[in-house]
């Protein structure tokens, strides 16, 4: 029965039955609780819960899985806490059994609240229901992106408020630790560093509250290469004024997302924030709607995030003299860090866009999602009631640009397509601003500034690495955290995985990992952690490809050279060189090869060591193998018919072994083979 259970949301997922702890060990199991609890007393489809636990790429027997999960926790649980739905499925629990409900029941009540002392006693309460940030143990990257990043943002924005309120009645010494936490764990937030230097300057410590400043500006000098942004910089001016800044004596560095609303003209008015206009035809308006995922703190790119984001900070001092948005267009192959880039660079500039940051995905399952479906979640969340949104496109459309019309808003498009599926979605207000990312350049956007992300460097790698296990694990084992970032050839997610499977195993040691990596046959299967796996990664790309280009994508893979010139991918295809070289690019393009002008030998195509491995698995599941052993004989005789330097070999890679036979000595001698050159079929 669940008149005998305890759900907590916040801090670890925990479940009590009178008070003893129950275990639920399985990730996948503790993923469809959570999902299910976020939205409890409400029915959640199981496409739902299958994007919850698989996002994207659910596997075919996907449904019955699931059913089996249910099944589990109703056996740990009780029969009748998960009830089945005829769309879905549904825990159906009174308020005071789950600590998100007690938390949101007064918190409302806090932020109703006129009379001071009342108000900051119920949101003390209100936080008092949670233990720390929400959904800490829960490994759904979907998960985390949706329901638990708005509850994330709720439990900040209350601890905040609870701050606001408590120094409104002079309680300022007491809120110091809570703040200190607050920015250990959020140190890029820069609202909850104005009220830990406001709480000091009035607990009577002006040093203190100026030395905090200076590590503020430290901390996002070194981390990002940006300078405070403005409401930090006022509160450290008001704070070295001191009482003659205002005539009741106290600093008031208040943030514009928590300061009155705009009068409404555009321009944010006397209070200094806005709120989102009302718009024929909306039903009301939502003021600064916030749909970001979380930031990956141990996830950076210190150089590349400065020069974005003082981009984005721009748009904020020059928006009057701007004529058109900014626009930032990240791209480059998967596995990269495109999503992780963008969500880090725009929580990094969320005071410049007090109106609102929001966050759509472009993909959906296997296909790209319609312009008008994307623009229909965009509108809502800026406050229109789904019955208003009109049906006409063009309509739509004009609604969207109007909701946007003089307020500052970023707008984070992940996972596009082409400019075609963009271009109705960006802004038109010279006040907000877009992040693009996609796999290939959006070359067509105008003014936009394209910015590619390639493989990490050894020492990023290393650093990262370092930032998720620890620096002294790292430390004591250097030339296995080497091999560890040779094998996954610096690509971001490769490494974000290896730190993720160390981390959940303290007792392996790096060497322990880098072993299992050895092998290139297992080294995808050993590439996997939660909803995370490079394969998968790779399979987007794929999966945009024509099957001509999916069939050179595989096969060209055989050609086990460091690199390869479009003559022998053209014999290896049995295609023209101008065929051959348009499907080359293509797949340049989509980042599944890379292409280096080479002095004496012209333009030359590679593949990333891991990007080879995920075409030779293809390769061997598909080609036949007299598709396999005809390309690379093809590529072999136009070898040693080449006109003289046509074809310049170089150092190749080992060959693989396993399952691959070596080809070609039928058509030539054994001898006759460079040194330099392999082969595999």
């Amino acid at each position: 029965m669940l008149d005998d259970l305890q759900f907590d949301v916040f801090g670890p997922l925990t479940v009590r039955r009178n008070g003893e702890l129950l275990e639920i060990p399985q990730a996948k199991h503790r993923v469809v609780l959570a999902a299910l609890l976020l939205r409890a007393n409400r029915t959640l489809t199981a496409e739902e819960l299958i994007q919850q636990l698989w996002g994207g790429e659910p596997p075919l027997t996907a449904r019955k899985t699931l059913q089996g999960y249910i099944a589990r926790l109703r056996k740990v649980l009780g029969a009748d806490v998960v009830a089945s739905r005829a769309s879905g499925y549904a825990i159906a629990i009174d308020g005071e059994r789950l600590d998100l409900d007690r938390f949101n029941v007064l918190l409302h009540k806090a932020e109703l609240c006129t009379e001071p002392a009342e108000r900051a006693r119920l949101f003390r309460s209100a936080l008092e229901q949670t233990n720390g940030t929400p959904l800490v143990d829960i490994p759904s990257e979907y998960l985390h992106q949706g329901d638990g990043a708005a509850l994330l943002e709720r439990w900040l924005n209350a601890t905040e408020s609870w701050a606001d309120a408590e120094m409104a009645v002079g309680r300022c010494a007491e809120v110091l630790p809570r703040l200190r936490a607050l920015v250990s764990e959020h140190s890029f937030r820069e609202s909850a560093w104005r009220r830990l230097m406001t709480a000091l300057y009035k607990a009577g410590r002006q040093g203190e509250a100026l030395a905090t400043y200076q590590e503020a500006r430290r901390l996002l000098s070194e981390e990002l290469g940006v300078e405070p942004g403005e409401e930090l910089r006022a509160a450290h001016r008001q704070i070295l004024a001191g009482p003659a800044a205002r005539s009741d004596g106290e600093p008031d560095p208040a943030p514009r997302a928590f300061a009155a609303a705009g009068n409404g003209n555009g321009n944010g008015g006397g209070g200094g924030g806005t709120s989102l206009r009302p718009v024929a035809g909306a039903a009301g308006s939502a003021a600064s709607p916030y749909t970001l995922p979380p930031r990956l703190a141990e996830f950076a790119r210190p150089g590349i995030e400065a020069e974005l984001i003082q981009r984005l900070r721009d748009v904020s001092r020059d928006g009057a003299e701007r004529t058109v948005p900014q626009t930032l267009n990240l791209y480059g192959a998967a596995g990269v860090g495109k999503t992780t880039m963008a969500v880090r660079v725009a929580h990094a500039v969320s005071p410049v866009f007090p109106d609102g940051q929001l966050y759509v995905e472009l993909q959906r399952g296997d296909g790209f999602r319609e312009p008008a479906d994307v623009l229909g979640e965009l509108v809502r969340a800026l406050g229109v009631a789904p019955g208003a949104v009109p049906a006409e496109f063009a309509e739509l459309v004009a609604l969207y640009r109007g909701l946007l019309s003089h307020r500052r808003v970023l707008i984070v498009l992940d996972g596009a397509r082409d400019e075609a599926q963009v271009r109705p979605l960006l802004p038109a207000s010279p006040t907000c601003a877009a992040v693009v990312t996609s796999l290939e350049m959006l070359s067509t956007l105008g003014g936009t500034r394209h910015v590619r992300l390639g493989l990490l460097s050894a020492e990023e790698s290393r650093e990262i690495l370092a930032r998720i296990i620890g620096r002294e694990r790292v430390a004591a084992e250097e030339g296995a955290a080497q091999d560890l970032v040779r094998h996954c050839g610096r690509l971001p997610l490769a490494i974000r995985i290896v730190g993720a499977r160390l981390l959940e195993r303290p007792h392996w040691r790096l060497e322990t990992l880098a072993r299992r990596l050895e092998s290139d046959r297992r080294r995808l299967d050993e590439l996997v952690v939660g909803d995370l796996g490079v394969r998968e990664s790779l399979a987007v790309g794929y999966a945009a490809l024509d099957a001509p280009e999916r069939r050179a994508f595989r096969l060209l893979s055989l050609l086990e050279m460091a690199s390869f010139p479009v003559r022998a991918a053209a014999a290896a295809l049995g295609l023209p060189d101008d065929r051959a070289e348009e499907t080359l690019e293509r797949l340049t393009a989509q980042h599944l090869l890379d292409a280096d002008f080479v002095k004496g030998s012209g333009v030359r195509f590679s593949y990333h060591p891991l990007v080879r491995l995920y075409a030779r698995e293809l390769t061997f599941d598909v080609d036949s193998m007299q598709s396999r052993h005809g390309a690379v004989q093809n590529a072999l005789a136009a070898w040693y018919t080449r006109p003289a330097g046509a074809l310049v070999p170089l150092r190749a890679t080992a060959p693989a072994t396993g399952p691959a036979v070596r080809a070609g000595a039928a058509a030539l001698p054994a001898a006759a083979l460079p040194p330099e050159l392999g082969f595999t079929a």
